[in-house]
């Protein structure tokens, strides 16, 4: 089995978890055991804010956007790499040091395949798992993510 294989047997995986219960990672951030010093302070709010809207806009913003570029008969193997190395490691690197380490893993080890991909399918066949995963971990964060606080700031 090539490592792009088994990365994506792993992140189908991590999604057929997902399925019925909240990642821990993400429990974790929410509760504030995470383990780091994220959070200027000591305070907590942050962290969990800058997740929720981070892995929106990791997943709907970039992710779907190189996908679509990878369709485009325009663009080839070597300029998805590339596309991949300047968009992902900013959200990703941050969103492990917030907590969400299996993410940051699974973009490491993404990286990694890049020299067995023998095409552009390839790549995009493990892509589209990994974007639905970042899909689970955005929809999971907006459904525990606290919109109450909003009232704290009405008129």
């Amino acid at each position: 089995m090539k490592k792009w294989e088994q990365l994506k047997a792993d992140i189908d995986s991590a999604v057929a978890a997902m399925a019925t219960e909240e990642p821990q990672e993400l429990y974790n951030i929410r509760h504030a055991c995470v383990g780091n010093e994220a959070g200027t302070y000591d305070q907590k709010w942050a962290p969990i804010d800058f997740t929720n809207n981070m892995i929106r806009d990791f997943s709907m913003y970039t992710m779907y956007p190189l996908l679509k570029l990878a369709y485009d008969d325009a663009f080839n193997l070597e300029q998805l790499r590339k596309a991949y190395m300047v968009l992902h490691p900013p959200y990703t690197e941050y969103l492990g040091y917030s907590g969400m380490r299996e993410l940051q893993h699974f973009c490491r080890r993404f990286r990694e395949c890049f020299d067995e991909f023998e095409n552009k399918q390839e790549f995009i066949t493990l892509y589209r798992s990994f974007l639905i995963y970042t899909n689970k971990l955005a929809a999971w964060s907006y459904h525990y993510f606290s919109w109450e606080i909003g009232y704290a700031w009405k008129p």
